[in-house]
């Protein structure tokens, strides 16, 4: 009975990833109301854990004051099979209670929107030693955590992504669907990239060429990398950038001391640093005069990591203070809730579990 539990548990949670993907997929006018209130669902787990838990005891119990044998007429309207369906039911309910409160809705009205923002591709540095940690956290880490937050302070804006290492490419287009970003954000790794290096320069070119057929007005490159270059020339790209109306910003992740590159396998696990031809460790510093003068040749701002955290006031006072543009998008403005269908089917399934009787009936 344990194990069946379990496996219905699940079952459950692998129909709940299938629906998500496909709605995702098949479905983007769909959206939750309220996803503030997503940790609700860590409530389904920690209730089947306690039934769990539960059932243990009253089967220890039972089995202290009978024998195994003798347990069926010794306690004969006792039913454990009969207390797992009710669970399973109450547990449906609570899960459609949940996805009620969540308030699943369903766009129903298309609409040509206009709004006022500019455009910003962020062009990250995945190359391996974004991996060194001497911020506190890995740099990589520390890269994306501050994404998060330059799109938590960005309204209407369209933001585009850039990875880069040896090689630079478009991760994902100019949008204003900052969640389908996020979800590019976090797959991101050194291993995206086969060819290892930092060309800040073709990051900056790649970075202009995603602004295809964006307003001229109001466009910003945000680099953020560790800042050793060992492939081009990003003052001339920057440069580049300029003439073309296009502002660099830049943020340095690393320190001036630096830190070795970490080493790991197959599976993810640390063994050891990355080591130079002498067989010590590689150690990334921090290329400040690069940065600046990168920053300064694009016309934008630098700003340099502290320990587990990054000043975005300069480039969020930069992007404020640009010419706004304003653009037409297509998008739903217009939604009908369908809270109550799953509201109406957990109370279905509490009145169908009120059915089942506690215990077995007499033979």
């Amino acid at each position: 009975m344990v194990l069946g539990v379990f496996i219905a548990e699940l079952v459950f949670w692998v129909f709940v990833t299938a629906a998500v993907l496909f709605v995702n997929e098949f479905a983007p006018h769909v959206e939750l109301h309220r996803k503030d209130l997503i940790l609700l669902l860590f409530a389904l787990p920690i209730a089947t854990v306690s039934f769990l838990i539960h059932l243990k005891w009253k089967m220890k119990a039972v089995a202290a004051l009978s024998e195994e044998k003798l347990a069926e007429s010794t306690f004969p309207r006792l039913s454990m099979g009969r207390e797992v369906w009710r669970f399973l039911i109450w547990r449906l309910a609570i899960a459609m209670i949940v996805v009620g409160v969540l308030g699943p809705k369903v766009g129903s009205k298309l609409q040509e929107v206009e709004s006022q923002g500019s455009d910003l591709v962020i062009a990250i540095d995945i190359s391996n030693s974004m991996m060194a940690e001497d911020l506190g956290m890995d740099r990589l880490s520390l890269a994306k955590r501050t994404v998060e937050r330059v799109l938590a302070k960005l309204g209407s804006d369209r933001v585009g992504l850039v990875i880069f290492a040896g090689q630079a490419y478009v991760q994902c287009p100019l949008t204003t669907d900052y969640s389908a970003l996020k979800l590019f954000l976090n797959t991101i790794s050194p291993d995206l990239i086969s060819i290892q290096g930092t060309a800040l320069g073709e990051a900056i070119d790649v970075s202009v060429l995603a602004f295809k057929n964006s307003p001229e007005s109001s466009r910003s490159i945000l680099l953020i990398t560790d800042g050793e270059n060992h492939e081009d020339d990003p003052v001339a790209a920057a440069a580049r950038a300029r003439e073309k109306g296009i502002s660099v910003h830049i943020i340095g992740l690393a320190t001036p001391e630096g830190a070795p590159i970490p080493k790991y396998d197959k599976s993810g696990r640390k063994v050891g640093f990355i080591q130079g031809a002498d067989g010590s460790p590689v150690v990334s510093r921090l290329d400040e005069t690069v940065l600046v003068a990168t920053a300064t040749a694009g016309d934008g701002s630098f700003t340099r990591a502290k320990k587990s955290f990054v000043n975005i006031g300069p480039i969020i006072n930069a992007l404020n203070s640009a010419e706004k543009t304003r653009t037409s998008n297509v998008r739903f403005t217009d939604y009908d809730h369908r809270f109550q269908i799953f509201l109406l089917i957990a109370l279905c399934l509490v009145l169908l579990e009120t059915f089942i009787p506690h215990t077995a009936s007499r033979k």
